[in-house]
């Protein structure tokens, strides 16, 4: 799967259903990786293929991310592994 293109593309169109395609907004358009396909929390493999897609579009400037407290802690863990 190519989850570079399924994130784009769910932020556009979360984009293009707000108020903010038409009207000047402050407002963030979020995504929850519950609700990004193919983004499953049983698959550890395919979770961390989809957070290392996440870090490559934010080093890249295209979006920007935060975690919630749980999974910031699991993933400097793994950060500090490498």
């Amino acid at each position: 799967m190519d989850f570079e293109k399924i994130i784009l593309n769910t932020l556009l169109d979360k984009y293009e259903a707000s108020k903010a395609l038409y009207e000047a907004s402050n407002r963030r358009i979020i995504l929850k990786m519950k609700n990004l396909t193919g983004y499953n929390i049983e698959n550890y493999d395919r979770k961390q293929i989809i957070h290392d897609v996440i870090f490559e579009l934010k080093k890249a400037g295209i979006i920007d991310f935060s975690w919630q407290k749980y999974e910031k802690r699991k993933h400097n863990r793994r950060n500090l592994v490498k």
